[in-house]
């Protein structure tokens, strides 16, 4: 039997695009989508470069278990939203987290606190629910922000290793980004442009623009000097990741893409600790509107660069893959009403998640119509025909959860309660757009928030 779940996200918007294009209605993204692979990719030749040994696990934390609680029957499969500070919450129910939630407040420079404390909350939310999903896609899109924090464990972008494949595939030497002392004024300031700063990859003109600043200026602007040695840290932190790519382009795409793969999949665990993430969902935007490509960065191809569809889908097979093998992973957007968004779902599942596999679930984030940003229409209607299509083909479906979006906003007892019998009745669970507290305040439980039952 195959796991069918219903779960709607409002993601928070992390990019370094003005705010006015947030608004903006997506279109279709303009690089051209991947085509079918034949398969799981061959091991390669070599072993896989070792990632950074400084990215260790941090374990999991102790937690206050006597506040954690047991949803009420009738709402057992609801999923919930998660954020700070870290209190009572259900020990049996999947959340939601938001980046910019768990960051905390800025101070009066817009700087937040360390990584190392953000991911301390992240890892003591997770060791007390069942599963918490989390956005962790592309270079301003996960935990670690990397220009108003001090990384912890920062992401290489997944599009960075498709990249990196492509030029292995055209016989063309990569170039990692340049990255100088923490402490070398001289030498971050040298260059002048952020395509030379970094080398083959996608530049990021706000990690350049923070990282040349002179830090001795920088003490003349409040929060300058802490931007940019962050900006710094984390062009380290790229470049590192970079360099085991370059290192192993020698052996060929399929090594290049797994070193990319085995760097990201060790933040991972490094972030979220090796046991944890296994309780963990990092979103993953395979199918993104135009916005999300082309100013977030997200997907596995490069706004305005053109790369073989070869090179992406080996590049996405290997990083899926390789997340796969420590823990669940979550992958959107795709639109039930269209065969060509079912049948793009349904060639990366037969990839990933193979008839008679075993391992991991996918989260496969499904719409009945969706502008990307939490408006449209569930897929609730599609789900029946949706499985029937899913059993047909070469998939595992007992390693496939269904999420399907919007989700819903329930002001009184009696919407929640119509949507969770629906949702009871459909045979999935009901995502809402509710933190604990005021889940429990609806439900009318009784008693101090924080004690268990």
């Amino acid at each position: 039997m195959w796991a069918l779940w219903c779960l709607a996200g409002c993601r928070s918007v992390e990019s370094e695009s003005p705010a006015s294009l947030l608004d903006t209605p997506p279109a279709r993204p303009q690089p051209a989508a991947l085509e079918p692979d034949a398969g799981v990719l061959p091991p390669s030749p070599v072993a896989t470069p070792v990632p950074d040994p400084t990215l260790a696990d941090p374990g999991t934390p102790q937690i206050d278990r006597g506040r954690l609680l047991d949803a009420p029957v009738a709402y057992q499969h609801l999923t919930l939203r998660a954020g700070l500070p870290v209190a009572a919450r259900y020990q049996d129910l999947v959340y939601e987290g938001n980046n910019r939630n768990f960051r905390g407040k800025p101070d009066a420079a817009g700087l937040y606190r360390s990584g190392e404390q953000t991911a301390l909350d992240w890892r003591r939310w997770i060791a007390g629910v069942a599963s918490m999903i989390v956005l962790r896609d592309s270079l301003f899109s996960q935990q670690d922000h990397p220009v108003l924090q001090s990384p912890r464990a920062l992401m290489l972008p997944p599009n960075w290793v498709s990249v990196a494949v492509a030029s292995t595939l055209s016989g063309m030497p990569l170039q990692p980004p340049v990255a100088p002392g923490l402490g070398d004024d001289a030498a971050w300031g040298e260059l002048s442009s952020a395509e030379a700063r970094f080398g083959s990859f996608p530049a990021s003109e706000r990690l350049f623009a923070e990282s040349r600043r002179s830090l001795l200026e920088a003490e003349l602007e409040p929060g300058a000097h802490a931007k940019t040695r962050n900006a710094r840290a984390s062009i380290h932190a790229l470049a590192e990741a970079a360099a085991a790519m370059v290192a192993a382009q020698t052996h060929g795409p399929v090594a290049v893409a797994e070193a990319g793969a085995a760097w990201i999949s060790a933040s991972d665990r490094s972030y979220f600790g090796v046991d944890l993430r296994q309780q963990t969902i990092p979103i993953f935007v395979e199918n993104p509107n135009e916005h999300e490509a082309r100013d977030e960065g997200k997907g596995m191809g490069v706004w305005g660069l053109s790369l073989p569809a070869e090179a992406m889908t080996m590049a996405r097979d290997a990083v899926y893959a390789r997340r796969l093998l420590d823990g669940p992973l979550g992958v959107e957007r795709y639109d039930l009403r269209h065969p060509a968004e079912r049948q793009r779902a349904i060639v990366l599942l037969e990839t990933l998640v193979p008839g008679g596999s075993s391992g991991h679930p996918v989260w496969l984030w499904v719409n009945g119509g969706s502008d990307g940003h939490g408006k449209g229409e569930r897929a609730t209607p599609y789900l029946e025909a949706f499985s029937r299509e899913l059993e047909a083909a070469d998939i595992e479906v007992a390693r496939v959860v269904l999420l399907s979006k919007p989700s819903l906003r329930p002001k009184t007892k009696a919407q929640l309660d119509a949507f969770a019998n629906e949702a009871r009745a459909l045979g999935v669970p009901a995502s809402v757009q509710l933190n604990t507290r005021a889940a429990r305040r609806l439900i009318g439980e009784a008693g101090v928030e924080g004690s268990a039952r």
